[in-house]
């Protein structure tokens, strides 16, 4: 099999992805404003500009849809290297709206692009196919294609070997494998990247909790939700609080696992106003703080359930509506 490296333009499309990509809320990617070869193409130019504000402002479908436009516009050009970009844009905003079968098959034209131009597979395609299929339920098939990245590891990126350590990691933890989650954090090392450090923090805090450690895990989580609010990474960042949420309720902490269900709901909400974890995490900071007997952090859960409630009552799921923090 053969790889190849992504281009110059998709690198920072690519960068974006490594380093927001991955599980649960996290989100992927999104284009330069404007591409490689566009050529002064207005229209390519118009089209890519409007899909990054989308994707930007959480309006994953209105973002997918105009990376179809940007697709067709690539194909109507003729600039295979735009193609190839805008498939692996609308792959990440399918993966994020959970359409994972669509996203596998957007990533397999991809691969055959590729494969005419005779460039063979590149890494990020490879990464981003392995996440799809985590997400969708496929552990061993995506751990088989980090198999891949791994055996390539003098040609593949620091990022990409990081970003994929990260994502064998988080599999090992779910299915218990604690050694081969002690290897993904040891072969992340320590890292100089902010988002590889973050990744390197929450494999730590899961594994803690693992342990039952629930204090290193606490501080785990807390380390990796800042790490990813600097990283700009603000569904990474919800992950991290939900995890020390968890970890503090687990402890004990019950007014601690209040704030971080809190803090992780209204940020989830102001993402995407129709997330539903916004509102389950929103309630559980409410069920918490009952029992701690912490009105306030009540009163704020609540003021944003009646923003999601009146929401909900008035916009069809998958509008992609978007909050703004006046309302």
């Amino acid at each position: 099999m053969s790889f190849h490296f992504p281009s110059n333009f998709r690198s920072a499309l690519v960068a974006l992805m490594l380093m927001v990509c991955l599980f649960m809320t996290e989100g992927c990617g999104a284009s330069r404003v404007v591409p490689r070869g566009s050529g002064g193409d207005e229209t390519a130019m118009r089209i890519n500009r409007s899909a990054r504000i989308a994707y930007d402002n959480g309006q994953l479908e209105q973002a997918a849809n105009l990376y179809r436009q940007a697709l067709n516009r690539a194909y109507l050009r003729d600039d295979r290297q735009a193609v190839v970009d805008a498939q692996y844009n609308l792959a990440v905003c399918l993966m994020n709206l959970q359409s994972y079968e669509e996203a596998l098959a957007v990533v397999q034209r991809a691969h055959t692009e590729m494969t005419l131009t005779g460039h063979g597979r590149s890494f990020d395609f490879l990464l981003l196919e392995a996440t799809i299929l985590h997400r969708r339920g496929d552990p061993d098939e995506a751990w088989k294609i980090t198999d891949q990245i791994l055996s390539a590891s003098t040609q593949a990126s620091s990022v990409i070997m990081g970003r994929t350590h990260f994502l064998r990691g988080l599999i090992a933890g779910e299915q218990g494998d604690m050694d081969q989650l002690r290897a993904a954090i040891a072969a992340l090392g320590q890292p100089k990247e902010l988002q590889l450090r973050a990744d390197r923090q929450e494999l730590v805090g899961r594994l803690a909790m693992a342990e039952q450690n629930w204090d290193a895990a606490i501080g785990a989580f807390d380390a990796a939700a800042k790490l990813r609010r600097e990283a700009l990474d603000y569904r990474g960042m919800v992950r991290a609080l939900v995890w020390g949420g968890d970890a503090s309720d687990k402890a004990g902490r019950i007014r601690e696992a209040a704030t971080y269900y809190l803090r992780a709901g209204r940020s989830a909400f102001l993402q995407d106003q129709l997330d539903d974890d916004a509102q389950k995490w929103l309630n559980r900071a409410v069920q918490l703080a009952n029992t701690a007997g912490e009105d306030q952090i009540i009163q704020e859960a609540r003021s944003f359930l009646r923003q999601i409630e009146a929401l909900t009552a008035t916009t069809p799921k998958g509008s992609g509506k978007k909050a703004t923090p006046a309302e």
